[in-house]
């Protein structure tokens, strides 16, 4: 099941971020009311995004929980191993823009059935039935390393999947859900590009703990803009600046500097820019990574003021291009 988020003036609603069982409800406001649209093929959820209140637009594309028996039956690890591929409850630190109405879009179709964050030609030729490595470009270090389109291999377990797919069970992955997603954030950003001049997506992320350097502290918020290629540079520095504000250690495309969801959607010369946000699970997991934990309230405290600088930076930005 797939949810869509309706917006409601007078009362709270009971948002189903999540699949069947899966569902983690987020409750707006005193009084509860369900209210949603189902649409079965899409795997992903949005909220405000119709009409977009601010020019950022949250993504959240590797937190899903929903597992359609197809991964199952072709699975070789226990299922357990999985969650190593999720972003760990990541789409619940967006639960205090969601009350404030801002535009979000977010995955609760798993990640190890196909990876919105890699192109539809990253594919690893060695699973799919019949191919040859020259039906696809060489692979990217990603591909390479398990994590292509679908991921192949988690390091320390091994091999995912006991059999080889089907050219056509690719196809069908791209078509009902990687694509029809990636259409989604585009429309949405020429929404917000055609309603306040500019538009800025934040892609959300979550890594786990990085070690510390012998010479410096570890990064808990890593930002990436693709070196500048992905956004003005001036939307990064003002993230770093408010983590840092904040108490937070904060790096720039350092170890993650973005990947093709920046890539197919930044267009800075369109004012159309896009960032990357990772953040420390430990920051907001329990203690086993598994779980939420007693930062998630502070963690998700803290989105909705990173959208507020970005928004402000970018009306502003905005208006004095529109006056030149």
């Amino acid at each position: 099941m797939v949810v869509a988020l309706n917006n409601s003036s007078n009362c709270g609603e009971l948002i189903f971020l999540h699949h069947l069982a899966n569902y983690l409800p987020i409750i707006i406001g005193s009084k509860v009311r369900t209210r949603v649209t189902t649409r079965d093929t899409d795997g992903f959820a949005s909220w405000g995004t119709d009409a977009p209140s601010v020019p950022v637009l949250l993504s959240v594309p590797h937190a899903g929980r929903d597992y359609p028996n197809d991964i199952y039956d072709a699975l070789r690890l226990p299922p357990a191993a999985l969650v190593r591929l999720e972003d760990r409850y990541a789409d619940l630190l967006t639960r205090r823009c969601v009350q404030m109405g801002h535009p979000i879009i977010m995955a609760h179709r798993a990640r190890a059935w196909i990876d919105l964050n890699r192109g539809t030609q990253d594919v690893d030729a060695d699973m799919v039935q019949g191919a040859q490595r020259t039906d696809y470009p060489s692979p990217g270090v990603k591909t390479r390393g398990g994590l292509g389109l679908i991921p192949r291999r988690l390091s320390g377990e091994g091999e995912l999947w006991k059999r080889q797919f089907t050219l056509d069970e690719v196809q069908h992955r791209i078509t009902s859900f990687h694509q029809p997603y990636h259409d989604a954030v585009g429309a949405i950003l020429e929404r917000m590009r055609q309603r306040f001049g500019v538009a800025i997506l934040l892609d959300l992320h979550s890594m786990p703990p990085i070690r510390s350097a012998a010479d410096r502290l570890a990064p808990q918020f890593v930002v990436g803009d693709r070196f500048g290629k992905s956004a003005a540079s001036i939307y990064a520095e003002l993230l770093l600046s408010r983590l840092h504000a904040q108490g937070y250690v904060a790096a720039l495309n350092h170890p993650y500097a973005g990947a093709y969801i920046l890539r197919r959607h930044a267009r800075p010369r369109a004012n159309i820019h896009a960032l990357q946000l990772e953040v420390d699970r430990s920051l907001y997991l329990d203690s086993d990574l598994r779980q939420p934990g007693a930062g998630l309230d502070r963690i998700s405290a803290l989105i909705p003021g990173l959208v507020a600088a970005l928004t402000d930076e970018a009306l502003g930005s905005a208006a004095l291009i529109a006056a030149e």
